[in-house]
């Protein structure tokens, strides 16, 4: 007897695949076992070797890149003391062109502190500091007294540093030092391009065996 089987297409069963296979009619030892163990061994050492290679390659490149960076370290050492030389020159070169902006002659100024030295005080050192000052700002008076404070902290242009001897030790020492400071202010060739003049440290010290103070004073420039 013939069948026809007159449902539409999408309504007919579809046949599994291997639908015609039967279980029990299965030989496992037919099947190529062994070629597929190794097709997949194969495979598995087929990717090692490309993950071994890539890291082979990798740390090549590395040991390339270590090699010439350790090349250039010496050169990258040299280039970094340059720069600091230069910035170094560039900040001095600065402070210089600061100091000759302020136009006013030396020589009158040091011959103002020369005549502003008191009895039993010597100076050994006078040296310009560039860098600027933090400290509280202050109001200069015209009529010889000391500037007030005004208690707001701003950075002064820079400073003149005096160090020198008093020929006393203690108060007497002190002493000397406050009348040497008292007459630099007071004369107002020297006074006039500072806003305060200010005795920073001291220390008992002995020249020729007899008992000394060392004294350093900062003058702010305005």
């Amino acid at each position: 007897m013939i069948q026809i089987n007159l449902l539409p297409p999408e309504l007919k069963k579809k046949e599994l695949p291997f639908a015609d296979i039967k279980l029990s009619e299965l030989n496992l030892q037919n099947l190529p076992v062994f070629n597929i163990v190794m097709v997949v061994a194969a495979g598995v050492v087929a990717i090692q070797l490309t993950l071994f290679t890539i890291g082979m390659a990798g740390a090549m490149r590395l040991n390339v890149i270590n090699k010439k960076y350790a090349e250039i370290m010496p050169a990258k050492k040299e280039v970094e003391a340059i720069k600091v030389k230069v910035d170094d020159i560039n900040k001095r070169s600065a402070a210089i062109d600061e100091l000759m902006s302020r136009r006013f002659d030396w020589a009158k100024k040091l011959n103002a502190l020369s005549d502003s030295v008191t009895q039993g005080i010597w100076l050994s050192e006078l040296y310009y500091d560039e860098k600027p000052v933090p400290r509280a700002t202050v109001t200069k008076q015209t009529t010889g007294q000391q500037p007030k404070s005004q208690g707001a902290l701003v950075k002064m242009p820079g400073s003149l540093v005096i160090t020198g001897y008093a020929a006393a030790a203690g108060e007497q020492g002190a002493a000397l030092v406050g009348k040497f400071i008292k007459s630099l202010k007071n004369n107002a060739e020297f006074y006039s391009d500072f806003s305060d003049i200010e005795l920073v440290s001291t220390k008992s010290d002995k020249v020729a065996n007899q008992d000394v103070m060392n004294f350093r004073i900062i003058c702010f420039f305005n």
